[in-house]
């Protein structure tokens, strides 16, 4: 909607100058008039029902200096300059209430709240494929995860190997073959792997350093598979078709980050926001952009710039613009935490008579819905893009709502659980040591052997003695019973001597046998 700089029926009702300057998709002038004095925008409606209201004309005067408020050289520039000085009535546009406007003019009832926000480039999406699985956690602590169990089973081999208290005999019924020790190289990985998907293992550690780093592994495990739980079950409900994975998460995560610019504009309240900020995150995000030199002179060059940068450049904007250009620019959206909760308002002279006038007419417009209409039109239906929050949801192909983005765990997030198994093996080492020491002691200084206590060797079955029969019973066909009474556990190194002494019992029966 157009409307001319100067109202055109002569009422007899005072006209007011306007100060603005061009910034959408507040106020700016229309590029298909050839009539440079026509301006369009939603402050231009507003104003157009509040000079009806108020009882007032207008004409809008264009501001030189092409910014809503800064102090150059000690004195008040851009429109906010031109009410305090007398140029202009009414300041008009996006502008944001600060306390350093307050102190030089007055504001209006906010007609908007504001905040302020990242306008990023939107994410690649990609096909998750195969991989789906895998993407609760990311791939640094996937390695994380394998490394760790490399580990573990090392540590539980050498404590197995000299802690004098895991040595000893395992009872057979467990292992047949005798083992003096549960944990040799290749149990310790079984134990590893039986534990960190929650099965058990046929065999605990004995000694207390086994049985540290038992404890510590168990934890790890615990807050791994929980993580994983707990992510993977949000993904499968979300269960969006593409993933976007954006560079950052956070206002930290990108003050850290060499590969991406941040920007802002020069002489915004923005700026200052950011240098006067409490946050230190902030204060160095100016410290950034101040030292790279990353500011812009509009809105509009700060989109082409993140437009075309490859998500390698973002920019800190009011997000009622930001929206505005996400529903323009189909490639971009908003992100990050809101900062700065701030409100929009009309400027005026101190003490101007015409700010109570200009209130109440706020106020009705407010209560008669036309405000909402008038913030529909410009935002959420002037544009053709979807998805331009990237704070909220996006529609996948499948027509359900997702969270965007959805991040994978990370190094970072798990800190506590890597922490705690560094921390056992620590703890288990130390231990081992203080075995080993103990069991010097107690052996009067003997020198240390792995103890060799197999006192009760493991036994293998054979049959019984034959009892000797009478010639009848022979005669009968009655032969060695095959029944399970008939068979006896017997030591191994006794393994050998039955078939001996068979043999010797048996010779004389041969040789009378030869005989007959």
């Amino acid at each position: 909607m157009a409307q001319a700089a100067t109202t055109a029926a002569s009422t007899g009702l005072p006209k007011l100058t306007i100060s603005v300057t061009d910034q959408k998709p507040f106020v700016w002038r229309d590029a298909n008039s050839n009539n440079p004095e026509f301006y369009t925008g939603f402050v231009v409606d507003l104003i157009k029902e509040v000079s009806r209201r108020a009882g007032f004309e207008y004409e809008f005067s264009q501001n030189d200096d092409k910014l809503i408020g800064a102090v150059r050289g000690g004195e008040w520039a851009g429109v906010i300059g031109d009410v305090q000085s007398g140029k202009a009535t009414i300041g008009a546009g996006a502008i944001t209430v600060t306390a350093d406007r307050e102190s030089v003019v007055d504001f209006t009832k906010p007609f908007m709240t504001n905040s302020i926000n990242l306008l990023v480039q939107k994410p690649e999406w990609t096909s998750i494929g195969l991989g789906y699985l895998t993407r609760p956690f990311s791939t640094d602590y996937w390695i994380m995860v394998l490394v760790c169990l490399l580990l573990v089973g090392i540590v539980f081999f050498l404590i197995g190997k000299f802690s004098p208290y895991e040595w000893g005999n395992v009872a057979a019924d467990r292992d047949p073959r005798g083992a003096k020790n549960s944990f040799t190289f290749r149990n310790s990985y079984l134990f590893a792997l039986s534990t960190i998907s929650w099965q058990g293992f046929r065999e605990a550690p004995k000694s207390l350093s086994g049985r540290i780093m038992a404890a510590f592994w168990f934890l790890f495990v615990l807050f791994t598979l929980i993580a994983y739980t707990g992510n993977l079950t949000a993904y499968l409900l979300a269960r969006p078709e593409q993933i976007p994975d954006m560079p950052f998460r956070t206002y930290e995560e990108l003050l850290e980050s060499s590969d991406i610019t941040v920007g802002a504009v020069n002489f915004g309240s923005t700026q200052k926001m950011l240098m006067k900020s409490r946050s230190d995150t902030l204060r160095s995000m100016w410290s950034k952009i101040n030292s790279v030199g990353s500011f812009v002179d509009s809105y509009e060059e700060g989109v082409k710039r993140v437009e075309t940068s490859n998500g390698r450049f973002v920019m800190f904007m009011e997000s009622a613009s930001a929206e505005y250009y996400a529903r323009k620019h189909c490639n971009l959206m908003l992100f990050g935490e809101n900062l700065f909760p701030t409100s929009m308002a009309f400027a005026v002279p101190k003490g101007s008579l015409w700010r109570k006038r200009i209130n109440d007419a706020l106020t009705q417009i407010q209560d008669d819905g036309m405000m909402k209409q008038l913030i529909d039109q410009y935002w959420q239906f002037g544009g053709k893009c979807d998805n331009v929050d990237g704070r909220k949801y996006v529609k996948t192909a499948g027509g359900a709502l997702s969270s965007l983005p959805i991040y994978p765990i990370t190094l970072k997030d798990m800190s506590v659980a890597i922490l705690l198994f560094f921390l056992g093996m620590i703890v288990a080492f130390v231990f081992l040591a203080i075995e080993i020491l103990h069991y010097a002691v107690t052996k009067k200084g003997k020198k240390i052997e792995r103890p060799n206590i197999l006192k009760n060797p493991p036994k293998i079955f054979r049959g019984k003695k034959a009892a000797k029969k009478a010639p009848e019973d022979v005669e009968a066909g009655a032969g060695p019973s095959s029944s399970g009474d008939a068979l006896e556990s017997v030591p191994l190194e006794d393994a050998e001597e039955p078939a001996a002494s068979s043999s010797d019992e048996l010779r004389p029966e041969g040789d009378e046998a030869a005989k007959a």
